[in-house]
């Protein structure tokens, strides 16, 4: 056998490997995928306030929850995922949770070591999330998705990674958060 058939032979066999292994790794991804959407949704089901598009700044009906888990919002911008230091307008996070982000709100002024271990659950989880406080929240800890609103008197680290895991990605646009 020449070089050149050496060569060419390996190239098919490093070939046929990563498109098994690339099958292999889409199945698995696929049923891991599967199984998170055959659970159903964390938090209270909270009523449809519809997703009307509005322009920056423009007026609308308030909110019927705190925090908003449906509603108008920004035709324009998305609040981007990550954890943010400031509270951003909840027309920009709404926008977000209608791309499918899940929110892990946290009371402004909340204890450096409450903060951590909220910010612990949040970086451990998986999937579309954004965390940052909000000015007048009743409870340490609320969280949020398209439709749906958990408030957490005491913060409980299991439950925000798994509401995280479980609700992100289930609503109305599959877009950029």
């Amino acid at each position: 056998m020449t070089t050149e058939q050496k060569v060419i032979g390996g190239v098919v066999l490093a070939t046929l490997l990563i498109l098994m292994g690339g099958v292999w790794l889409s199945s698995k991804g696929g049923s891991e995928n599967q199984a998170r959407l055959a659970k159903p949704m964390m938090g209270e089901k909270m009523p449809d306030e519809g997703a009307t598009h509005v322009a920056r700044n423009e007026e609308h009906p308030a909110y019927g929850s705190n925090p908003s888990t449906s509603g108008w919002h920004w035709a324009d911008g998305v609040a981007g995922a990550g954890i943010k230091s400031e509270p951003v307008p909840d027309e920009l996070i709404l926008h977000s949770m209608e791309h499918g982000a899940a929110v892990v709100w946290y009371r402004e002024g909340l204890s450096e070591a409450d903060l951590g271990r909220v910010r612990s659950a949040f970086v451990s989880a998986s999937g579309k999330k954004i965390m940052l406080p909000r000015k007048e929240l009743d409870v340490p800890v609320a969280l949020t998705s398209w439709g749906y609103l958990l408030k957490q008197e005491t913060i409980n680290e299991a439950i925000i990674k798994e509401f995280i895991e479980t609700n992100n990605d289930r609503a109305p646009e599959k877009a950029p958060i």
